[in-house]
């Protein structure tokens, strides 16, 4: 049975935390987690979506260099920093509550020489920050019980695409229970990547994962992961195959075309 052990809120969202056994989650005012964390495990991923989101990490060849931008209950921080220990790790997170939450009951670790946090708005991190060199990038962003307004802005997407190197994957997290907002989202990622991106919806959820990419999409780094997703899997404890198989078969036609079909 859930404990609650944290209600509070910020200047948008209300803000949960309870505890289960071992499991600690986090809810921004949604029956639904925005972030579980096994206390025992933390590198352990428990939210499916997050899962899926790991897959823009093999399509580089040495990914050691990490954007991500909404901090949550420090779950994909966890991961990175435990399978890329020798990382370098920028978060950016709006919610001073949130970041002290993570550090207070999400046991982010305090390491100033290899995480870089920066509290602000996401899109005024990509319009003051210099183009960067980072090799992977998660965006996953709340607003008040739906996805947040700069999802639906093509100039946010163009700004993290700019953080990437030529080799780069922006992985994005994205709410498909509203087709017109889900739409509305996807035209933005298609505007500011040229078209450049592959989607995936996470099995039995609700959540899709688009990767974008600064420019072409990089069909042979694909199809060197999708060989090695065995290997990842044993690696990772994570379902590699399925998540390559998903990508395969669901970008053989243009994105757009599919969903306007659907319409």
């Amino acid at each position: 049975m859930e404990q609650v052990i944290f209600n509070g809120k910020t200047a948008e969202h209300p803000v949960l935390i309870t505890d289960e056994d071992s499991l600690r989650s986090l809810r921004f005012g949604t029956e639904e987690r925005q972030s579980c964390l096994d206390l025992d495990a933390p590198h352990i991923l428990q939210l499916a979506y997050t899962q899926w989101m790991t897959t823009a990490l093999f399509l580089h060849p040495q990914p050691s260099r990490f954007l991500v931008v909404g901090l949550g209950g420090a779950a994909l921080p966890h991961f990175l920093l435990h399978h890329f220990p020798a990382c370098e790790l920028t978060i950016v997170e709006k919610q001073r509550l949130v970041i002290d939450l993570a550090h207070g009951y999400f046991r982010l670790p305090l390491k100033p020489e290899q995480i870089r946090l920066c509290h602000q708005d996401a899109l005024h991190f990509g319009r003051n920050e210099p183009p960067g060199d980072y090799h992977t990038a998660f965006l996953d962003i709340y607003g008040a019980g739906a996805m947040a307004p700069a999802l639906f802005d093509p100039l946010f997407y163009r700004l993290l695409l700019e953080q990437l190197e030529g080799q780069g994957t922006l992985a994005i997290n994205l709410w498909s229970g509203n087709r017109r907002l889900f739409q509305q989202a996807l035209e933005a990622i298609h505007e500011a990547s040229d078209g450049q991106m592959l989607s995936m919806q996470v099995k039995k959820r609700s959540n899709a994962i688009v990767l974008a990419f600064p420019g072409q999409i990089p069909h042979k780094a694909i199809k060197r992961a999708r060989k090695q997703s065995t290997g990842l899997q044993q690696a990772y404890g994570i379902d590699y195959p399925l998540f390559f198989k998903r990508l395969r078969r669901t970008n053989r036609i243009p994105i757009l075309s599919t969903l306007f079909a659907h319409a």
